[in-house]
């Protein structure tokens, strides 16, 4: 019991220290920049990215406004773009991975001028196609797809939030 002491008075000092610093795991950090007011205008409002955006921005308690109006930022996200090339074949000259980039174009603006954009933002994934089990290869890519998507909409409500809790917002 006495040889434990010290270590677990080291951990707790470590976390203490780690914790006091602002040291925080990827993803774990307090989201302290609170966005200002969303009015949110995709392309595809019934799109299942325009869907994964709307869910990230109510999680991360983004103010959204129902119309747009000139104390609001106004998000405009253009179509999804899917794009899924051979990354290497296999010896019976098929494809064996793919390299998928899904991708938006964005445009926010607040008061008649624009804060950033049109820009288009991407994010990229390979996956391995497996011959002998093609369902589980395509709930693999179903599932990728998902993934990039809520990637995706993190990445821009980071952009947001930079946009909109800035020096000059």
């Amino acid at each position: 019991m006495r040889q434990m002491l010290p270590r677990l008075l080291m951990t707790l000092a470590a976390l203490f220290l780690f914790s006091s610093c602002g040291f925080a795991l990827r993803g774990s950090a307090p989201d302290d920049a609170q966005a200002g007011t969303v009015f949110f205008d995709a392309a595809e409002p019934g799109s299942a990215f325009a869907q994964t955006l709307r869910d990230a921005l109510i999680a991360a308690n983004v103010p959204m406004s129902t119309s747009a109006s000139d104390d609001t930022y106004h998000l405009q996200i253009g179509p999804e773009s899917m794009i899924s090339r051979p990354g290497s074949v296999n010896s019976r000259a098929r494809a064996a991975q793919y390299d998928v980039e899904l991708s938006v174009e964005i445009l926010l603006e607040y008061q008649g001028s624009v804060t950033f954009g049109p820009q288009r933002v991407a994010t990229q994934r390979s996956y391995y196609e497996d011959l002998s089990t093609i369902s589980g290869s395509n709930e693999e890519v179903a599932l990728l797809q998902q993934e990039m998507r809520h990637d995706l909409a993190q990445q821009l409500l980071r952009r947001l939030r930079a946009a909109t809790s800035g020096p000059g917002a």
